[in-house]
Order: structure tokens, then sequence, then C-alpha cells
């Protein structure tokens, strides 16, 4: 009867360490992201960047978030929209802040582009086509999660009006000059093939 007593002793011991050490790794982890969220929370106020590295405080989605937009207003566009790739690459699909990420994304690309057009027109197509494919694609990813989204849905026709349609051509330079080739060919009589018939 002894040994049962201290057998069940032992096991009662046993179980309670467990459920302080899981209780203690808990604990641990609440603080962490407290801390977090208030190194996250401090940035907000001032408008900075949330620099501090001490246990990830940087890196938490919120802090990405943050620091995104905080080189978008900066017109830092390659720093936002890797800020935006390292938070959408931490949440799961579906997740809100994953949804603004992408219509953000959209918007630095969709920006890009125009600026790209406004400063140098048609010739600065060959590097704002694919800006506004990278625009296209973000944006459909944001309504793939939610397809009511209204401000996406009118971004994503701004961008359809902007290059209807990018596949087969790489953007109006190739248009001007299929045209061009097109004008050159020779048509009618000449074009036909083989032998012309009825004429002396």
């Amino acid at each position: 009867m002894n040994e049962k007593l201290a057998g069940a002793l032992r096991r009662a011991v046993l179980w309670a360490g467990l459920l302080i050490l899981i209780s203690v790794v808990m604990l641990i982890r609440q603080v962490i992201d407290i801390y977090q969220a208030e190194v996250y929370r401090s940035s907000l106020q001032p408008h900075v960047l949330v620099e501090n590295t001490l246990l990830g405080a940087n890196q938490t989605p919120q802090a990405l978030f943050a620091n995104a937009l905080f080189y978008d207003h900066q017109v830092k566009p390659e720093q936002a929209l890797s800020e935006f790739a390292a938070l959408i690459s931490k949440l799961p699909e579906g997740d809100p802040l994953r949804q603004q990420a992408y219509f953000n994304s959209g918007n630095i690309y969709l920006r890009t582009a125009i600026r790209l057009l406004e400063q140098r027109g048609l010739p600065a197509w060959d590097e704002a086509g694919p800006l506004v494919a990278l625009a296209k694609e973000s944006y459909q990813k944001a309504l793939r999660v939610e397809p009511d989204w209204s401000e996406v849905k009118y971004n994503y026709h701004l961008a359809l009006r902007l290059a209807p349609t990018t596949h087969g051509m790489s953007g109006p330079q190739q248009y001007e000059d299929e045209q061009i080739k097109a004008e050159e060919e020779p048509s009618g009589w000449p074009a036909m093939p083989g032998n012309p018939r009825g004429m002396p």
C-alpha cells in the first residue's frame, strides 16, 4: 500500500512539474508577444520605422506591415515591396493582413508604372508593362480571398485599362513595330503566291 501511494505521489509530482513547465513557457511567450506589440504601438505614434530587433520585434506581421507603409510613404517602392513579401510569406491564406499586403503591393506596382509612363512616355513601356502585370496579379490574389472588395476591383480595372492584355505582346512599342512591319509587306497582287494569271 505504501509503495502504491509513493508511486502515485511521484506521478502527481511529475504531472505537476510538467504543468508548471508548460505554464512558464506560455507565460514567456505571452511576455514576448506583449513586448513586440508595445514596440509596434510605440512606433505608430510618430510613424517611424520599427527597427528594434530584440525578440524579433521588427519581424512580427504588424511591424512588417507598418514598415512597408513607412517605406511606401517615403517613396521607396523596392523596400516597401520587400516588406510586404516578407509579411505575405509569414501569414496563411485568408488572413486580413495578407489581403491588405496584396492590395498595397498592387497599388505600389501600379503607381510606379504610371510614374514611369508620365515621366518618360511610351518608351518606358518596357519597364512599366511588367509592373502593370504584377499589379494585376496582386489584385487578383486579393480578390481570390475577398471577391467583393470594391477598392481592389476598381484598381484592378484601372490596371486593365492601362494594359488590357499583356499576353502575346510586350506593349505599345511591339504593337507599333508589328504595324510598321505589316505596312512594309506587299499586299494585293504582288503578295499572291505563284505566277499571276490573266495578265500578259
